[in-house]
């Protein structure tokens, strides 16, 4: 049987192209990621509870920066998870830096997917604080309706009192939405390493730094005494 030598095809473009493209395409997704934060920013910081919204039907204009678009999202969003909310933005400005950086881009779907219960640990949390009088009583409390519920129903599941019970809860829930909120972000340990050390290294800075202020004021103030006991003498 005769045999062919099949000629093997160069490839279109090269490793270093290749390489350089999804370094650019990695950018553009991260630019594209933080505007879309930006948007979620400026949308639930110019909200007002008189905007048009699912719970407020107006002809007035709207007061939102982004329209009546902006205050059709950001109106929801307050209503359902009121200032957990504000997770949406930091996760996805997270992100976007994180692509622009290129780092951490290969745990970007095993991370975000769990994002949802990142925002959803936001609103309970903050469903445990009182409101100020500036707070929108058509919301409820700070978590909105979703924290408000949940809240009440993790208290009535507690067997402990309502004063201790939401200490202790405030506590876990805490600490919980850190780490739900770094792990959501892409840190690993390697990274949060790094920044236990820079924290630390700063405390250690700052620390040196304000006992040198201190101890510059004492001898400043023992040389005014000296000066003054001198000058009583003379």
């Amino acid at each position: 049987m005769a045999s062919y030598q099949v000629r093997r095809r160069d490839p279109l473009l090269d490793q270093n192209t290749q390489a350089m493209l999804e370094r650019r395409g990695w950018e553009l997704a991260g630019l594209a990621t933080i505007a879309l934060g930006l948007a979620f920013v400026l949308a639930l910081a110019s909200y007002s509870p008189e905007d048009p919204g699912w719970m407020v039907a107006t002809d007035q204009p709207a007061q939102n920066t982004l329209g009546r678009i902006g205050a059709g999202v950001a109106s929801t969003l307050m209503a359902v998870g009121g200032l957990g909310a504000w997770g949406i933005p930091l996760i996805l400005l997270a992100w976007g830096v994180r692509f622009i950086a290129h780092r951490g881009t290969d745990r970007v779907l095993a991370r975000s997917v769990f994002a949802v219960i990142a925002v959803a640990l936001a609103s309970v949390f903050a469903a445990l604080h009182v409101p100020g009088p500036t707070w929108p009583p058509a919301i409820g409390g700070l978590g909105g309706l979703f924290g408000d519920t949940a809240l009440g129903a993790v208290l009535t599941a507690l067997p402990l009192g309502s004063g201790f019970g939401l200490k202790l809860l405030s506590l876990v829930l805490g600490v919980a939405l850190v780490a739900m909120l770094l792990f959501v972000t892409g840190f690993d340990r390697r990274e949060l390493r790094v920044i236990g050390l820079f924290i630390a290294a700063s405390l250690v800075r700052t620390y040196a730094m304000a006992m040198g202020l201190a101890g510059r004021g004492a001898a400043g103030a023992l040389r005014s005494a000296q000066a003054m006991a001198t000058a009583r003498e003379a």
